[in-house]
């Protein structure tokens, strides 16, 4: 008998050969063409249990027929989806552009933010380095970042969870 993968594989069967059994769990298989005493073959059946996708599966003979039982095991979907994490627009400072300029920019990106609101985040960028522009999800920072960077304004974003205190970004 050979034994590749868990699997049992029996040599090839010749049509010449005769089946004589002498035990329900041997065969002994003989050819009266090499000689006058047979030659002893016996196969043992033997109960394998076969390992298919990473879960076990058990094999069980009744009145011939093969069963093979899958165990089930649902795991639990957790209905608790982690919340998608805010990411914050934070403006940096430059010397190069005027206020009316990151104003006007800051507004067409921006469609929230009014020609007031722009003014202040200009202020808060003048006087600290840098201020928060807006606070939204990671997809959306993303575009406001790069509408505010084609119009040749520093702007980054960064994780809420990065910044202590309110919206402005003045304790970075």
């Amino acid at each position: 008998m050979t034994v590749s993968s868990g699997f049992s594989v029996l040599p090839p069967v010749n049509n010449n050969m005769r089946v004589s059994p002498s035990s329900p769990s041997s065969s002994t298989l003989s050819s009266p063409s090499i000689s006058s005493s047979p030659l002893p073959i016996t196969f043992v059946s033997s109960t394998t249990k076969l390992f298919m996708a990473g879960e076990e599966r058990d094999r069980s003979t009744k009145k011939g027929l093969t069963t093979i039982v899958k165990e089930r095991t649902e795991t639990e979907t957790k209905d608790d989806k982690k919340k998608e994490e805010m990411w914050r627009v934070v403006l940096h400072n430059d010397e190069v552009h005027t206020f009316n300029y990151v104003i006007r920019s800051l507004s067409k990106c921006i469609g929230t933010l009014d020609r007031k609101a722009s003014f202040e985040i200009c202020v808060e960028t003048h006087g600290v380095g840098k201020a928060t522009v807006t606070k939204t999800w990671k997809k959306q920072a993303e575009q406001f970042c790069l509408g505010l960077q084609r119009q040749g304004l520093t702007v980054s974003i960064s994780p809420d969870e990065d910044f202590e205190g309110g919206h402005s970004g003045g304790n970075i």
